[in-house]
């Protein structure tokens, strides 16, 4: 009887051990994969110059309080809300404003949103889609780009992973500590950027879902009512910021109106609002995936349909950043879709996807940034030569000129001076406003000798502010994307 009694025992402590070791497999790889996150992330984080948009992130975050902080965005920057400056101001208080140290706290949000993935991999499914989500989201092309960017969409995907995180967990484990996590992550996330709001309105789409449904869940709704009490009071803000931005025709948000038909345009609405509504008045099937796969494909789906039917319907104004917390939850529901598919297949598809990812690095590095080289051409010429930036929205196209407040001292001042710290005066010229432009450069050029002009406008645009090429001789140095850089001096100097 002993011997019938301790084998089975001893077998049962052996399973134990068995299974505790296949359950901490899936943690030691992904601990692996952090690892080696962590390692990719902080490579060259400071070998390349910052760009446009990384120089206005070191502009905000080195103003002397939060109050400065706070007005920056209203007044320069609209679109982009005020809690990434002000983590950013006291974390390089800490660190220092190099492009190591601006960049490094991106790196951080980046590892914090690999975290964040598997846990929801964890909560919504089991360890092995978790890890093979992970395992996709890591190495991709987008999460290092966020990850080596000094600007908010690193923190942007991590929070928004997070209010999806606990909205779910309340969601399934009601309780008023839950509810506040949850509301607090939704603020932090609207206060990161305004494209938090179509997930926030992802999340109530869901939550309609489920009271159709008959599951009532208050805790939920008090999440979603706590995060629009902490948001309300930026709400005229946010409000001025959007008619600023559709004003302007700012290019980093909106652009002009297409021509597009009529019925094209209702045409487009109502098939977005018919995906929407499929969404929400989808059921649950059988197994409680059905619902899990729902959530994620609203939450990676919607938010850029949404953006996708309003470029066509009113203005341009997709861009993949303003919906890259979906390009992480991608991740997810890839990892689940083919697992049900085939377990097998998925984790080698998977695997597959990273290695190819992690060949691909090395050759994916974007081009370096020329605000060193504009510095140093500078710094070589005349120190009263004026450097010239144009003022007003960075438009494009065949964007109207029309007259706005946006960036009166030159949107391209903030990134040549975070390189250049000579004496050479700035000057502001209007950039909806060419011959007023091309006057004063005439007149401050020839009163100096020289100039330099920072454009960012193309080739056919900025022609119309340049000098009289009879007087004057203007040497384009640099030509890129929305930025061009010109050596203008007198005819015979």
């Amino acid at each position: 009887m002993r011997e019938i009694r301790y084998y089975p025992a001893r077998w049962a402590d052996n399973r134990i051990a068995m299974g505790a070791r296949a359950s901490r497999r899936p943690i030691e790889i992904f601990a692996a994969i952090f690892v080696a996150a962590g390692f990719i992330y902080s490579l060259h984080l400071g070998t390349d110059a910052l760009g446009a948009s990384e120089a206005y992130s070191a502009w905000a975050a080195g103003k002397q309080g939060v109050g400065a902080i706070v007005r920056t965005p209203v007044l320069h920057d609209p679109g982009k809300q005020v809690f990434y400056y002000v983590i950013l101001h006291y974390y390089t208080r800490i660190f220092g404003m190099s492009e190591a140290s601006l960049r490094s706290l991106s790196v951080i949000f980046s590892l914090a949103t690999l975290v964040l993935v598997f846990a929801i991999g964890c909560e919504m499914f089991d360890d092995n889609t978790a890890l093979a989500a992970a395992a996709m989201w890591a190495f991709n092309p987008l999460a290092v780009v966020f990850a080596h960017t000094a600007r908010m969409y690193s923190m942007l995907i991590a929070i928004a992973l997070a209010q999806l995180w606990t909205l779910w967990r309340v969601r399934k484990r009601p309780s008023a500590s839950g509810a506040v996590a949850c509301g607090i992550a939704g603020a932090a996330l609207l206060y990161t950027h305004l494209g938090g709001i179509l997930f926030i309105g992802v999340g109530v789409a869901m939550l309609v879902r489920d009271y159709i449904g008959g599951k009532r869940n208050p805790m939920a709704w008090l999440a979603i009512a706590i995060t629009m009490a902490l948001f309300m009071p930026y709400v005229p803000v946010a409000r001025a910021q959007s008619e600023t931005l559709i004003a302007g025709h700012w290019l980093d948000w909106i652009g002009t109106g297409y021509e597009y038909p009529l019925p094209l345009k209702i045409l487009v609405a109502l098939a977005a609002a018919a995906v929407a509504l499929r969404f929400v008045v989808s059921q649950t099937g059988v197994s409680d995936t059905d619902g899990q796969l729902v959530w994620l494909g609203a939450w990676t789906i919607l938010p850029g349909l949404m953006l996708g039917a309003g470029s066509v319907v009113i203005r341009p104004m997709f861009n993949l950043r303003y919906v890259a917390p979906s390009t992480a939850t991608l991740a997810l529901l890839a990892a689940a879709g083919l697992a049900r598919v085939s377990v097998k297949w998925r984790n080698l598809l998977l695997a597959g996807f990273a290695l190819a990812c992690l060949i691909m690095l090395p050759f994916d590095r974007p081009d370096p940034q020329p605000w060193r080289d504009f510095a140093r051409q500078v710094s070589q010429g005349g120190s009263s030569d004026p450097v010239f930036f144009e003022s007003g929205f960075v438009s494009t196209g065949n964007a109207p000129s029309v007259a706005n407040d946006g960036f009166p001292f030159g949107y391209y001042s903030v990134p040549f001076d975070y390189y250049f710290h000579g004496s050479n005066p700035r000057i502001a010229i209007p950039g909806f406003d060419s011959p007023s432009a091309r006057m004063t450069v005439e007149e401050r050029v020839l009163s100096a000798g020289g100039g330099w002009l920072v454009s960012w406008k193309d080739g056919d645009a900025v022609d119309s502010e340049l000098p009289d090429p009879k007087r004057f001789r203007a040497v384009e140095k640099y030509r890129g994307e929305h930025l061009a850089f010109y050596r203008i001096t007198p005819v015979g100097k």
